[in-house]
């Protein structure tokens, strides 16, 4: 007999424990795992920048994003510049040492990621990325069936 509540305890410990190895890998490069995101979220080409879409992308608190956009911005990492359709709405452009440490971290974290998609090997990587789709795919219906 299929229990349920057992695979989906295990879900919650291991996505728990993919988070905190995220976390300790981001304290291991002097960042917190929030900062991890924005530089991830910065990293990204041909992306017009805000706080609003970093915000947006990983489920962050506007608060939380903003505090560390002054500490980026205390460190020169970054620097915040009126945008023209909206002057409310603030781009975040790395600065020159910004750009090297973004770069740096979002290289590192793809190297080591990479290791660790090379040592699953290729079933058992397309074996997770399907599940998860699937996970993803089957939580949002129910979700979506509760707001009707």
């Amino acid at each position: 007999m299929y229990h349920v509540n057992n695979h989906a305890q295990l879900y919650t410990e291991l996505w728990r424990e993919t988070n905190a190895l995220y976390e300790n890998w981001a304290r291991k490069h002097s960042l917190s795992y929030y900062e991890l995101l924005v530089i991830l979220s910065l990293s990204e080409k041909d992306v017009v920048h805000t706080q609003k879409n970093i915000c947006r992308r990983w489920q962050l608190p506007k608060q939380t994003v903003n505090s560390i956009l002054k500490n980026f911005i205390e460190r020169s990492w970054v620097v915040l510049i009126s945008s023209e359709e909206d002057k409310r709405n603030k781009i975040i452009v790395p600065t020159k040492k910004g750009k090297s440490v973004i770069t740096k971290t979002s290289a590192q974290l793809a190297l080591d990621e990479k290791a660790v998609w090379k040592s699953l090997g290729k079933a058992h990587a397309d074996a997770l990325i399907t599940g998860i789709t699937l996970y993803n795919r089957f939580f949002q219906e129910v979700v979506d069936r509760e707001d009707t």
